[in-house]
């Protein structure tokens, strides 16, 4: 038993005779392990929340001195079966520096515009904006509008088609016409419904002044070959007034073609819009002073 432990009592004797710490094995099992190092974090920074985003202000009219147009409203006469009517309106960047031109929207989809957007156009640029008018299903005087949108403003183009029919047959226009006037006497409303809003809803949206009076107003008033009963209102024999616009572009007058283009009304028109149309007509429209009307009672639209 003494000899079997010599050798562990002479190990002994030499780690602490020499002061040589020598590797143990049982240290490392009765040592606690050393922590890691703790990654210091910066202080959080409070949180700013960002300043809310404001919506895109709509532009105005595009004021002069920015685009120069060779005319703002263009006719064509069509040859006999012809089914398009082109129309090109020169436009010059008189400005001094670029414009872009970022849509062209028109009042209805027969008539579109062949471009590629954005368009830019440098100062100095003289260019063409095309217009086509699809003429399918369509006869007479078709009056329609072309707005030209850019960064700096907008500008409103007219075009129009006179057709010329391959035969004039009386009793077939007379038929046509006889079928909508009954449709509207069934239901006055009926004009923004179904096929008919593509013409009389979608080009009004965001309108206002005298491009609504064009998209809302023209396509029947400003018709050369207008229905008899659809008055010329540059030529009404009464006085009119705020009011008076007012009231039948509000309600309509009942027993006619005209409909009523509020929105409470079951119309296409914001408040908004009717407030714009009534000051474009009380200022640009004449009033024949000699007569004075009940607008209660009065004979418009």
């Amino acid at each position: 038993m003494n000899i079997a432990l010599l050798p562990a009592t002479l190990l002994t004797c030499v780690v602490f005779t020499t002061g040589t710490v020598l590797a143990q094995p049982w240290a490392a099992t009765n040592s606690a392990p050393s922590a890691p190092p703790v990654a210091q974090l910066a202080p959080a920074k409070p949180f700013v929340a960002p300043p809310p985003q404001q919506p895109p202000q709509a532009l105005g009219q595009l004021p002069d001195g920015i685009l120069a147009f060779d005319s703002i409203s263009k006719d064509y006469t069509t040859k006999p079966g012809e089914m398009e009517a082109k129309f090109n309106f020169n436009v010059t960047n008189i400005s001094a520096g670029e414009v872009i031109v970022s849509g062209v929207q028109t009042s209805c989809g027969c008539t579109v515009a062949q471009l590629t957007y954005p368009w830019k156009l440098a100062a100095g640029t003289i260019a063409v904006i095309p217009l086509t008018m699809n003429l399918a299903g369509k006869s007479g005087t078709v009056f329609k509008s072309a707005t030209v949108l850019t960064d700096k403003g907008q500008k409103m183009l007219t075009v129009k088609a006179n057709m010329t029919p391959p035969s004039t047959n009386p009793l077939t226009m007379g038929a046509d016409r006889e079928k909508n006037r009954l449709i509207a006497a069934a239901d006055r409303q009926a004009v923004f419904k179904g096929d008919c809003a593509k013409c009389h809803v979608e080009p009004v949206i965001g309108k206002m002044g005298r491009e609504l009076y064009t998209t809302a107003c023209g396509i029947c008033h400003e018709d050369e070959h207008r229905a008899t009963m659809v008055p010329d209102l540059h030529a009404l024999k009464v006085t009119t007034n705020a009011e008076y616009w007012k009231l039948f572009t509000v309600n309509g007058k009942p027993g006619t073609l005209m409909p009523a283009f509020a929105q409470a009304q079951g119309g296409p028109l914001t408040d908004a819009q009717i407030a714009s149309l009534v000051d474009y007509l009380v200022k640009d429209f004449p009033s024949d002073k000699k007569k004075v009307v009940d607008p209660h009672a009065g004979h418009a639209h």
